[in-house]
């Protein structure tokens, strides 16, 4: 009975040390020098301008008078239709589920922010993408994976313009602490 129990150990081990940095989502993290209210409001607006509508959008406020809260969106459709989606997505994923002979329906995203008011340096800004999509030929089901992250940095230099900033102010810093360039795509 040890030694069933000591293969399935390494087994989840193996499985752990083995899943693909690919399917994990980035997260940009950035601090952004305005009050709480500003941020929140233009987030939202960003948010609603894409198309997408608001699942989770709730914020308190601690003892200590700190705000805090998060935004999540619905499922967004980036694309519909069999012939152009997976060429749309691929623009915007790491790596979209490999299935032979795959038939992709449609494409989405939904988006998640997280937002906490600093002391005096303004607001912590964290995002996150995650792509899904329905294939409906091999599995017929819904899929997900991570995003590349080609629609946050849209999502954030549209959140700058609303609150009047540079886009340098809000250029990125990916959860692994590198720099971001913003990319020359173009918004869906």
């Amino acid at each position: 009975m040890a030694a069933g129990n000591q293969m399935w150990q390494r087994c989840l081990l193996l499985w752990c040390v083995t899943v693909p940095l690919w399917a994990q989502p980035q997260e940009f993290h950035l601090v952004i020098p305005k009050r709480f209210p500003e941020v929140w409001r233009a987030v939202k607006q960003a948010l609603t301008e894409r198309g997408c509508q608001l699942e989770y959008d709730r914020y308190l406020e601690d003892t200590a008078g700190t705000l805090s809260g998060m935004l999540r969106s619905e499922f967004c459709v980036l694309v519909q239709g069999e012939d152009s989606t997976r060429a749309v997505m691929e623009r915007y994923s790491v790596q979209i589920p490999r299935i032979r002979g795959a038939r992709w329906m449609n494409g989405r995203v939904q988006y998640t922010v997280r937002l906490r008011e600093l002391d005096t340096a303004g607001v912590e800004l964290r995002l996150t993408a995650e792509l899904s999509g329905m294939e409906g030929y091999i599995t017929n089901r819904v899929h997900f994976w991570a995003s590349n992250g080609v629609l946050e940095r849209q999502l954030l230099a549209r959140i700058a313009e609303l609150l009047q900033l540079p886009q340098t102010a809000l250029t990125p810093k990916s959860s692994t602490g590198e720099e971001s360039t913003p990319e020359e795509e173009e918004p869906w």
